[in-house]
């Protein structure tokens, strides 16, 4: 088999969209990927993902989201976050910025299976079922071997193989690794009252609880992240119980609630790989950083990786004698941004976990003071909208 420019360890949204990318740009790419091709049925999916502007405008461009089916498309207009043991509150609209709407929230299995049959339609090699045991990377070329025995050349390998990245812990880089102590339930609901566009998120004492709207005016998808215990707790609770809670948890905003899907559990942990370029190995995506679902920000920020690194390759002769210090400033600007938005994480997940009356106070002020003055308001949006 002839050489690829690249080679993409897998095929979830962020290693098939740079793949896409890469092939418009006139590049050879072949994806490889331990799965099978992602199919949706009809009913919702449980993990979603809310994409700002930014991801929606790279998406635009691949041809992607051209492709999305609308009637699994959730824009939302409207945001309302308020603190459950205070005052505070802040509601954001996109009319105070002129804009039809905010971000959209995609099924994350939706949105893999357009970009996958994209993929293959542009040209893109994807090999599926099998995954790289062995790699050999230096500074002029990459060699790996797949499990069922072949072994691919290219010039770069890029590492989009999720949080968990075989490829990640093949180059033994190094990884900065942080325990939430928490884990997320997530599941999809039908609810009495009609979203109306708007995403709902509630801190409460032991974690942030999210409703996000889904396409069907009368269904949300939720987020509830608590603490280890809580967490547990609710996991044990019947369906008509954890309703129950759910509902009290939320101020009733939404009605009466019913599952439509199972419940899910999972770990929240922050990781930070410390090195996102070795040689001709890239890094990105949750290979490279992943962060608390309280902002929802974790796909933005991978496709903002995806879309400074199809900058780079843009034409489809490499560049070899300016490669080297392009990648990187792609790191160092990749890597402050991913800093940056762990370190908002975490500063909002302990802003919002004390328990103390004057913890409490100064929660609802700050949120109170966030939505009166309309700088500050306007630049939260800028940021939701990942301008």
């Amino acid at each position: 088999m002839q050489p690829f420019t690249f080679i993409v360890a897998g095929a979830g949204m962020i290693g098939l969209a740079t793949a896409i990318g890469l092939q418009q740009a006139g590049h050879r790419v072949i994806v490889i990927e331990r799965g099978e091709r992602p199919e949706y049925g009809s009913a919702p999916e449980l993990r979603v993902s809310a994409l700002a502007h930014s991801s929606r405008h790279l998406l635009e461009r691949l041809g992607s989201w051209q492709q999305m089916p609308a009637s699994r498309l959730g824009p939302y207009t409207g945001m309302r976050v308020w603190d459950y043991d205070s005052f505070g509150r802040i509601e954001f609209d996109a009319s105070e910025l002129a804009l039809a709407d905010i971000g959209a929230i995609v099924e994350n299995k939706v949105l893999e299976q357009v970009l996958w049959d994209q993929a293959v339609a542009a040209g893109v090699s994807i090999m599926a079922t099998t995954e790289l045991v062995q790699q050999q990377v230096d500074d002029q070329r990459v060699q790996v071997t797949l499990a069922n025995g072949q072994t691919l050349t290219g010039d770069y390998l890029i590492a989009a193989d999720g949080a968990r990245s075989t490829v990640r812990a093949q180059a033994n880089l190094p990884l900065t690794f942080w325990d939430y102590q928490q884990q997320a339930q997530v599941a999809v609901l039908t609810t009495e009252l009609p979203h109306q566009g708007i995403a709902r998120q509630v801190f409460l004492p032991t974690g942030p609880l999210a409703l996000l709207p889904l396409a069907d005016a009368h269904q949300v998808s939720i987020v509830w992240s608590a603490d280890t215990e809580r967490a547990q707790q609710l996991s044990t609770l019947s369906d008509s119980d954890f309703i129950r809670q759910l509902r009290v948890a939320s101020d009733n905003c939404l009605g009466l609630l019913q599952l439509k899907s199972a419940r899910a559990t999972f770990p929240l942990r922050m990781q930070y790989c410390q090195r996102w370029v070795q040689q001709r190995l890239l890094v990105l995506g949750d290979a490279a950083h992943s962060i608390h679902p309280l902002a929802g920000q974790g796909a933005n920020l991978g496709f903002a990786d995806v879309a400074d690194l199809l900058a780079i390759f843009a034409h489809p002769e490499l560049q070899v004698a300016t490669l080297p210090k392009q990648l990187r400033q792609w790191e160092r600007q990749r890597k402050a941004a991913a800093v940056t938005m762990i370190g908002a994480m975490e500063s909002f997940k302990r802003g919002f976990a004390g328990s103390a009356p004057w913890a409490k106070l100064g929660r609802g002020l700050a949120l109170q003071l966030a939505h009166r003055v309309t700088p500050l308001k306007q630049q939260l949006m800028r940021a939701a909208l990942g301008a």
